[in-house]
């Protein structure tokens, strides 16, 4: 329970997929088969599939938040949020999710995410294509992983490279990724009162009620709090309950 950090998620997600897959030299030539296929040896082939694993593994690619990133940490992925939205279609009636201790009620919201995963790389468009690639086999593989940590529901869509203008003099290049996610967040709502005993019994003179259900035709000056009527029945349209009977 709690809220979910979206981008901390994100970020988590990608650092730990990087990690795993320097590990699994074999998951990461299944990424770029097509490079060994026989119509693609002649411009690539084994040795430039070598070569591709040789850069993604000894270089530092830093995943860092949109705020810290700096052009002299290149190539490196960064992490910004676009928009957060409470999600309308999936609201709850009072923000009600229910009781999930003996303490508080829980009140729920549910968000749609955005987020733009920044690929940034210099010297060479190529690296921007290699690092794509690598990321989105890392979003599909874990799937499972971002779904645990609270990003439900989530796809993705991506945008060509482009050289970034502001940063014309270092030659970056960038290609971004739009992740878009469902988010449900958590808080503690009213405390819970613990009922004793429930009477059913009529009786006058007890403790003044610490608590008064009455619908709006009810005026609430009008109830003694003191008096326990037990459980009655009354007919549609009595309004003065003169015909109410105890049950």
């Amino acid at each position: 329970m709690g809220f979910v950090m979206a981008e901390v998620v994100l970020q988590r997600v990608i650092v730990s997929g990087i990690k795993s897959l320097r590990a699994n030299r074999t998951a990461f030539d299944d990424i770029f088969e097509q490079y060994v296929k026989d119509e693609m040896t002649a411009e690539y082939g084994q040795t430039y599939l070598d070569q591709l694993w040789t850069w993604f593994s000894t270089t530092k690619i830093p995943v860092v938040q949109a705020w810290s990133f700096n052009a002299q940490k290149i190539p490196c992925i960064s992490i910004h949020l676009a928009t957060e939205t409470e999600a309308e279609d999936k609201a709850a009636i009072g923000d009600y999710a229910g009781t999930f201790d003996d303490v508080e009620e829980t009140l729920t919201g549910a968000f749609t995410v955005m987020l733009d995963i920044g690929i940034h790389a210099n010297k060479a468009g190529d690296h921007v294509l290699w690092l794509y690639y690598i990321i989105s086999y890392i979003l599909f593989k874990n799937k499972l992983m971002a779904n645990r940590l609270g990003l439900r529901l989530h796809t993705f869509s991506a945008s060509d490279y482009s050289k970034e203008n502001k940063y014309m003099g270092e030659n970056i290049w960038t290609r971004w990724i739009r992740f878009r996610c469902t988010t449900q967040n958590f808080l503690g709502g009213q405390e819970l009162s613990e009922i004793d005993d429930i009477s059913i019994d009529p009786s006058m003179g007890n403790e003044p009620a610490s608590d008064i259900a009455a619908s709006l035709d009810v005026d609430i000056s009008t109830i003694d709090t003191t008096a326990n009527p037990g459980i009655r029945a009354s007919r549609t349209h009595d309004i003065e309950g003169e015909e109410d009977v105890n049950i």
